[in-house]
């Protein structure tokens, strides 16, 4: 199995914090959130490769990261952008380390703003208890405005998703959607396919609804503290649970 790691966008929205440093660099709990998301991906002993997708222009930070792990199933590359105008989008990013990582393999997809405060481990569990099928992340949320910020997802009693919507207008339900993924090799093989279409680039959940109406996508739904860090407000709260 591989994890590819998406790091590639500017942040704009925690400028200045961000104008000269990526957002998964940022410290949270006394470490970059990217050793969080790290430490996650470690607890699943079938990780043998992990791609980290960084643009041009904080690349040398993540290379310097990654360096200093020391870890050789490191990996990071440069899709080549280097203003938030050129980028790439999280599918494009993942379309891309695909191609250089030369990966047909299942995969774990994470966006690396995201402090997920769940056992990866349990995650990967569930994955395999639903025989390697496409596995998503979800939340119960009450706030239906924040619920509008997310993918949202419908389910049946037995976890399957009977509809995926990003970013409703009018949420289906009160399932938020954070960016984790499990797939399978034949499910990755399909972001081309998606792609090919002229489906978005962008938000990693807009592959999850274009799979999800094509073959069963499920979800692990948990009561585990998730954070979407985006904004000024979202990264002050974090940082007061958990230290700066």
């Amino acid at each position: 199995m591989k994890a590819i790691l998406l790091v590639a966008g500017y942040a704009t929205r925690l400028y200045p914090l961000t104008k000269d440093r990526p957002k998964a660099l940022l410290s949270v709990g006394g470490m970059p959130l990217l050793d969080h998301i790290l430490r996650g991906v470690n607890a699943i002993g079938e990780v043998d490769e992990i791609h980290v997708v960084s643009n041009d222009k904080f690349y040398p930070q993540f290379r310097a990261w990654a360096d200093a792990h020391g870890d050789a199933r490191l990996r990071v590359h440069n899709d080549g952008t280097r203003e938030e105008g050129a980028r790439l989008g999280a599918i494009g990013d993942i379309a891309f380390a695909l191609r250089q990582g030369n990966i047909d393999d299942d995969c774990l997809i994470v966006a690396g703003d995201n402090l997920l405060m769940i056992d990866y481990a349990d995650f990967f569990r569930a994955y395999a208890a639903r025989g390697r099928r496409p596995l998503l992340l979800a939340q119960k949320m009450d706030d239906v405005a924040t619920l509008r910020r997310f993918a949202v997802a419908e389910l049946d009693g037995e976890g399957r998703v009977l509809r995926l919507v990003e970013k409703p207008a009018q949420p289906p339900s009160q399932n938020g959607v954070f960016a984790l993924y499990l797939y399978p090799a034949a499910s990755v093989r399909r972001i081309a396919e998606y792609l090919a279409q002229g489906n978005s680039p962008d938000a990693p959940g807009n592959f999850a609804v274009w799979l999800s109406a094509r073959e069963p996508v499920y979800a692990y739904v948990t009561e585990q503290p998730c954070y979407d860090i985006g904004t000024h407000e979202s990264l002050a709260l974090v940082r007061s649970i958990y230290g700066p």
